[in-house]
């Protein structure tokens, strides 16, 4: 059987980078993030260029992070000086590098989603003039995993020379630079990335290229820490292992012949993927992930406001948001028959006298370790079965809401999920009964109405944009369906 080697490419800071050479910036020199100021300095900064990673800030830090971090740089420089101000500013490594009178400074650049979608798909066109559209997998708008093994013989590549002249032609045509990994199968290469590229010295253009083996693996990263920085392994996976002693890959292959009964114990079904993992194994190939079709999957958005809402305004927002997702179902022709909500609590309702003594719930500590009271949540199952209706999915989405809120709590999250989702043809294949706008207790014409008025509604906004047809509810005090309409995950398109 013929060994198979496979790649990943990783554009470098990519937001940011897109920001730098907008500019006619060197993304390499220029220090600069991206984040929208206009929310406040605890919103999340979506990139950070690699001048500033140098300087020690991490790649996704909220903005009153990078403030105190250069703040403290600046501290530091100014001790150099003696008493002596500074003689300017610059935000350029290579200036500050040469000139410690110069203070650190650095651009807050605000996002713009569409543009790095569009950069993303430019990218894409290069990666194509190399390789086969079904060679390449899109794993995120910054990251491909590729299957080299057809180039190697027939192109006279090695699989190093391949991914330099594919990350080379990018810089090329966009000045984005990246890093790079190889392997003998998936996991392999994206580990090879994340982990052992990001710490190599880079050539001249920025590009780290690392490579491993199941052999090389077991060498290099059998004692790696921590294991968060493994693809696939978070806190939550961390905690536990770390609980029964495992603290790296080598701990847990050894676990897996001494006892695999206990990963089993703690992990289920998905224990079998962190063994192969602990070994360096992965016997997923491209194919394998071009042909998975899911049985069901999940729809749904979630808002992180900039103001904690009151449960009426929460309302509201939440009204929006099933509205939106009952056209985004039909838009995607798929149905569901569970909404599922979330809802998260702001801090300031424990640090209000008030609210706190009226409070008699749970108290939960949020990422930074501040209470907040415990977050709302539950389930329904939609009336009628599998459906699209929006008037279904808004008024349980309200029912659930008035089921799981706190009213006298203020709301800062709020998560909207539609479960089981699935193409109609998917269910009658099954032999359940479906329709796509179905009402147990409306007439049959009343499908057909709102059907049509849902579509109408799409074509209009497919044509004229989202914000050419609006519901009354969008337009009053509090509603953000407007403002989200020009958004893109979440951010300024």
């Amino acid at each position: 059987m013929e060994q198979r080697i496979y790649g990943a490419i990783d554009l470098k800071s990519f937001y940011a980078s897109v920001e730098c050479v907008e500019r006619g910036l060197d993304p390499l020199d220029a220090c600069l993030v991206v984040a929208d100021r206009s929310r406040s300095d605890r919103t999340i900064c979506l990139a950070v260029s690699p001048a500033l990673k140098h300087w020690g800030i991490p790649g996704r830090p909220r903005l009153f992070e990078v403030i105190r971090q250069v703040e403290e740089m600046n501290t530091l420089r100014r001790g150099w000086l003696r008493g002596r101000s500074f003689s300017g500013k610059s935000f350029l490594a290579s200036q500050l590098g040469r000139d410690r009178t110069l203070e650190v400074d650095y651009i807050t650049a605000m996002p713009h989603m569409q543009r790095y979608m569009e950069k993303s798909a430019q990218v894409l066109q290069v990666y194509l003039q190399f390789m086969a559209p079904e060679d390449i997998h899109v794993y995120s708008v910054d990251e491909v995993l590729l299957d080299l093994t057809p180039y190697l013989k027939s192109g006279g590549w090695t699989p190093y020379g391949l991914i330099r002249e594919m990350i080379r032609q990018v810089l090329k045509e966009t000045g984005i630079t990246a890093t790079a990994g190889i392997g003998t199968n998936l996991y392999l290469c994206k580990v090879a990335m994340d982990i052992v590229a990001k710490h190599m010295e880079p050539d001249r253009d920025g590009v780290r290229i690392a490579s491993l083996t199941e052999k090389t693996y077991r060498q290099l990263l059998w004692d790696h820490c921590p294991l968060t920085d493994f693809w696939r392994i978070g806190p939550g996976i961390t905690r536990k292992l770390q609980r029964y002693g495992m603290y790296t890959m080598g701990a847990v292959a050894r676990m897996s012949l001494e006892d695999p009964d206990l990963l089993y114990h703690l992990f289920g079904v998905n224990a079998e993927l962190l063994i192969d993992h602990a070994w360096g194994w992965e016997p997923c190939t491209l194919k394998d992930i071009r042909a998975y079709e899911p049985l069901s999957s999940s729809l749904g958005s979630g808002q992180v406001l900039q103001q904690p809402a009151t449960a009426e305004t929460a309302r509201l927002l939440l009204w929006e948001m099933a509205d939106l997702l009952a056209l985004d179902l039909v838009k995607k022709h798929r149905v569901t028959d569970q909404l599922v909500l979330t809802l998260g609590y702001d801090r300031c309702n424990l640090e209000d006298p008030e609210r706190r003594r009226s409070y008699r719930g749970k108290v939960a500590a949020d990422h930074f370790g501040r209470p907040v009271p415990v977050h709302g949540h539950g389930s329904r199952n939609l009336p009628g079965g599998y459906t699209a209706s929006g008037q279904v999915i808004r008024e349980a989405a309200l029912g659930l809401f008035h089921q799981v809120a706190d009213p006298q709590l203020l709301i800062r999250k709020i998560s909207l999920t539609a479960e089981h989702v699935k193409a109609p043809e998917a269910l009658r294949l099954l032999g359940a009964e479906t329709d796509l706008f179905a009402r147990e207790e409306a007439p049959v014409y009343a499908r057909g109405r709102e059907e049509e008025l849902q579509e109408t509604i799409l074509a209009i906004q497919d044509r004229y944009g989202k914000n050419a047809l609006l519901r009354g509810s969008n337009l009053l005090p509090g509603a953000m369906t407007r403002e989200r309409n020009g958004q893109v995950g979440g951010h300024r398109a």
